[in-house]
């Protein structure tokens, strides 16, 4: 059987009206040769002549509306029985071609953008050095994870804001961002002392490159800092060991020609004793060089503790219950009044490997110090935590923390200095003596202090 074709609704319409059209065209030939108008009456020409122009714009608008319809149209089967293929449409057809490659190609280029834009993140947040960006205004434009490791930093917190407002006006970075900008430089290195907006101090290295666009033009400049706090520190126990150790030997030697001629005195001193009555004046005398140097005695005692190599016994510690224990034998040989004492160890605190002897003299020494520094009381804290990370390193941080006088800042850098005392009778090796111990342990100590408000021991020991 076989298929009909499908009728055209549009085509159809437009034969109707066609057919009507061309009836009335003929209607109106007739009419204007055979039927006069009558006086008053109807002009069936004018009214035949304003119907075949109605009849016309109909048709015609039929007509548009089916061409526009097979413009329009996705598939290539024509909407109308009247309109065919032409240029016009073939031209709308390629234009059509034309925006989905360009569609295709605009897809492409954003999807390769955002390829490369993760691939530059993934090259910052891989470097292990602090990578910080700053346009010409100063303004930070890129930070990433590593510079906020290092600067302790977040970097929402960066991002957009100036130089001075994250470092401070007058902090290093701002002078040397803006000598880079002002004189065209890159520096080639820089290390020094940064202090964080939040008080923490740390050493780091700077290296800078110059920002310039195609035509060589100046855009920013980019800061590429590394973490030297815990390279400085080795560098520094490194060199306080070598002048121990030559104060040491120096001590040692010295203490020991000291106590041979003290024994001379003590022997010489003895013979009188006995040679001379005893109700004489000058049992008193004797009795009085006798304590001087026996005090003597227990200087160079100290003096050769001080300069003797000793090779530490470490073995595994709980913090806590040793600190206590620590504390307690230190009050129990301090007369009252004693201060307000809170010992504290959070419970992160790995144990560590230390000498307790050692150890035990290290930090007795730092509490009785404190205890003396109130001697109306006051209060005393001493605590263990873990300090964050320096690197690889991972270290538990010792505080001893007091509220009395404070010491000088003339003097602050010159308490870890062998016989250097503010003490009266001091002599001016129990801080140098704590030092070294600290040394042994391959551990750090620093010190903080305000006159009038307190001191702040901190010793740093490395987790095994």
């Amino acid at each position: 059987m076989a298929l009909r074709p499908r009728s055209n609704p549009f085509a159809i319409l437009t034969a109707l009206l066609l057919v009507l059209f061309l009836t009335t065209l003929a209607f109106n030939l007739l009419t204007a040769q055979r039927i006069p108008t009558a006086p008053g009456g109807v002009d069936v020409h004018a009214a035949t002549e304003l119907l075949l122009k109605v009849l016309g714009g109909i048709i015609l608008l039929v007509l548009l509306y089916a061409g526009f319809a097979r413009i329009v149209r996705r598939d290539s089967s024509p909407s109308t029985g009247f309109v065919k293929d032409n240029v016009f449409l073939d031209v709308v057809g390629r234009l059509r071609d034309k925006e989905h490659e360009l569609e295709r190609l605009r897809s492409a280029a954003e999807e390769r953008a955002r390829e490369i834009e993760s691939y530059n993140e993934n090259i910052l947040r891989s470097v292990s050095s602090g990578v910080i960006t700053f346009n010409r205004e100063s303004v930070v434009t890129t930070f990433n994870d590593a510079a906020g490791r290092i600067l302790r930093f977040n970097r929402a917190d960066v991002i957009g804001k100036t130089c001075g407002e994250v470092f401070g006006a007058n902090s290093t970075v701002a002078g040397l961002l803006n000598r880079c900008l002002s004189t065209g430089e890159a520096i080639t290195r820089e290390e020094f002392e940064l202090y964080l907006p939040h008080g923490e101090r740390i050493w780091i290295g700077v290296s800078t490159t110059l920002l310039k666009d195609r035509e060589g033009r100046l855009m920013g400049t980019t800061f590429v800092c590394t973490d030297l706090t815990e390279i400085k520190a080795l560098q520094e126990q490194v060199e306080m060991r070598e002048r121990m150790t030559v104060l040491g030997q120096m001590s040692a030697g010295i203490a020991h020609e000291f106590r041979n001629l003290m024994g001379t005195i003590l022997g010489a001193v003895k013979l009188i004793a006995r040679q001379t009555p005893p109700d004489s004046p000058v049992h008193e005398s004797i009795q009085t060089v006798t304590h001087v140097i026996s005090d003597m005695d227990h200087l160079i005692t100290q003096f050769l503790n001080f300069a003797r190599k000793t090779d530490p016994d470490l073995k595994p510690v709980d913090m806590g219950p040793w600190l206590k224990r620590v504390v307690e034998q230190v009050l129990e040989q301090v007369p009252p009044p004693h201060p307000h004492v809170e010992v504290t160890c959070f419970p992160d605190v790995p144990r560590i490997r230390i000498d307790e002897v050692l150890m035990r003299q290290a930090l007795g020494n730092l509490v009785q110090n404190a205890v003396e520094a109130m001697p109306g009381g006051g209060r005393l804290t001493v605590s263990a935590g873990l300090r964050p990370p320096l690197g690889r390193r991972r270290e538990v941080e010792v505080r001893v923390i007091d509220s009395g006088a404070g010491i000088p800042q003339d003097r602050l850098g010159k308490i870890f200095l062998p016989f250097f005392t503010t003490k009266p009778k001091g002599t001016g090796l129990g801080l140098a003596l704590v030092h070294k111990i600290v040394l042994l342990h391959n551990g750090r100590i620093d010190v903080e202090s305000q006159e009038r408000k307190g001191t702040t021991f901190r010793i740093s020991l490395p987790i095994a």
